[in-house]
């Protein structure tokens, strides 16, 4: 398998089935230079529009994992456009459908390509692929096509992906001077699935910058970022064209209503339907059809994430220490229940805590000093139940009593690490929702966090404790957001569906932990097993 490679066809009757065995063999990128020279007169944007959905209709059956970018000539002469330099430029193998290499390098879309590779030698790297004309790629039927000096379209573009490629290529396609792309931002996120594990805004500008750059370089590409959904498009006197999906066309109405209101001309609405998704069957939890961001967003459940490494070192004498956390009622228990049947020696702080508030103890003693002997019950032991609306309500007494309650916790748990490492336990996991809160998470070699979305928390707070919904809400806002939970995790879950669903996230977490604890360490995974 080659890692980056570019497929030039010349006839439209070979670029499907040209498209299919370039498949087979190009694993991360492959460019596609467009051919406009085939298409009648007049029909141009038409027929290239109609080729662009064929290929990333293709893909999305055949490799949905391939990042293809379709290379658009310049729009002023429809020919070649700037020398800008390809970001995957260091082409590994030029696929053609054309027999020999003298034919490629006659071709226009072979000049449109050469110019912005890096280095030289692309004869080196040629290979002949064998091919059987498809029908060709029809545009009857499909309506004549403008194209516009400035373009506007909006989106979360979070893991760009063949709906999203489909999307901006089209865009690019029917511009002519000017791109503006909204990247939804802050409150317009809050709706989406999975919103903690969407990319900053920053990094999504920055994707989007890079894949525009490679497919059209010709054009000016102005990439923003939206808190509300009409971004510049209300206040920009230059826009003539706003890009939809069928899904988004009331959007573009109100955008209208807004402009008319404000004296701008009314914007041209061009729709593009998204690419369609995969048959169902296909996809696992590992291997889902990469057509939507949040599909991408929940196949990363379960999965190690490298943005984030812990300082704590691993040897081969240790047991592997994993800080499971999340905020109230986001499911860790479940999880750690899980974790135990895989053979994992469990820890569950929130008994520790039980046991730390008995009578007689430490904690215990200095409640009581603290908060007075209206905490108690009628046996002497603390009301838990009457002390958290006190502590949930004031910062500051909750400060106090983490303060009593902690050391006494952590204490316990150390004397049950050196249980797990003298039952010769490889995998040992603390589930701690103070992990974060009380810096538990300097000892663990890795942390592993349970979400879920407020509605869901919210409902099973009250179910669960006959809690009002504001008393809920105080509970929530007492410990961290999602969004920090998420920062420090190495792994994440989330308990927001159907419980198979959960554990076909913790099978995942164990089984690639069980290999990177393997790469280090000699002894069996877990002695009990």
């Amino acid at each position: 398998m080659y890692s980056t490679g570019a497929l030039i066809v010349e006839s439209s009757k070979l670029l499907l089935p040209a498209l299919v065995a370039a498949s087979r063999v190009v694993s991360n990128v492959l460019y596609i230079p467009l051919n406009y020279e085939t298409t009648p007169p007049g029909q141009t944007l038409s027929t290239a529009s109609q080729q662009i959905r064929r290929i990333y209709l293709e893909v999305s059956q055949t490799s949905p994992l391939l990042d293809v970018r379709i290379l658009l000539p310049s729009p002023l002469e429809r020919s070649l456009g700037p020398t800008t330099l390809l970001q995957y430029g260091d082409l590994d193998v030029v696929l053609s459908s054309l027999p020999n290499f003298e034919q490629v390098r006659s071709s226009a879309r072979y000049q449109l390509l050469a110019e912005r590779v890096k280095g030289v030698g692309l004869e080196a790297r040629y290979k002949h692929i064998k091919v059987d004309e498809s029908p060709t790629i029809s545009n009857e039927g499909a309506p004549a096509i403008k194209d516009y000096n400035d373009v506007v379209l909006g989106g979360t573009f979070d893991n760009i992906h063949n709906g999203h490629r489909l999307l901006l290529t089209q865009s690019a396609l029917i511009t002519r001077r000017r791109l503006l792309i909204g990247i939804s931002s802050g409150a317009l996120l809050s709706s989406k699935i999975l919103p903690e594990l969407i990319k900053p805004a920053p990094n999504r500008i920055a994707d989007v910058q890079m894949f525009l750059s490679d497919i059209q370089p010709g054009i000016v590409h102005e990439v923003v970022s939206i808190t509300d959904v009409y971004g510049p498009t209300i206040t920009d006197e230059g826009l003539e064209c706003v890009v939809v999906s069928p899904e988004t066309v009331r959007g573009a109405q109100m955008i209208n209503t807004e402009r008319t209101l404000k004296g701008l001309r009314p914007l041209a609405v061009h729709t593009i339907e998204i690419v369609d998704r995969l048959p169902s069957g296909a996809p696992t939890l590992a291997q889902e059809a990469k057509l939507s961001s949040s599909d991408i967003r929940r196949g990363m459940m379960g999965s190690y994430r490298h943005t984030h490494t812990r300082t704590k070192p691993f040897t081969s004498e240790e047991t592997y220490l994993i800080g499971l956390t999340g905020g109230i009622a986001s499911g860790k228990s479940a999880i750690l229940k899980r974790l135990s049947k895989k053979g994992a020696y469990t820890i569950d702080c929130d008994k520790l805590g039980h046991e730390a508030y008995c009578v007689g103890s430490m904690a215990h003693t200095k409640i009581v000093e603290t908060f007075g002997e209206g905490v108690l019950d009628d046996n002497g032991g603390i009301n838990r139940r009457v002390l958290g609306p006190i502590v949930f309500a004031d910062k500051a007494k909750l400060e106090q009593l983490n303060l009593i309650v902690w050391p006494e916790i952590w204490s316990q748990v150390e004397r049950r690490i050196e249980q797990a490492v003298a039952e010769g336990y490889a995998v040992c996991v603390i589930d701690a929702a103070v992990m974060l809160s009380a810096g538990w998470e300097k000892n663990m070699h890795e942390i592993w966090v349970a979400i879920a979305p407020k509605k869901d928390v919210v409902a099973r707070i009250m179910d669960r404790d006959g809690l009002s919904e504001g008393a809920a809400l105080s509970r929530m806002a007492s410990q961290p957001t999602n969004d920090e939970y998420v920062q420090q995790a190495n792994v994440v879950f989330s308990t927001q569906w159907e419980q198979d669903y959960t554990q076909k996230q913790v099978d995942k977490a164990w089984e690639e932990l069980l290999t990177r604890i393997q790469s280090v360490n000699t002894k069996p995974a877990n002695s009990q097993l």
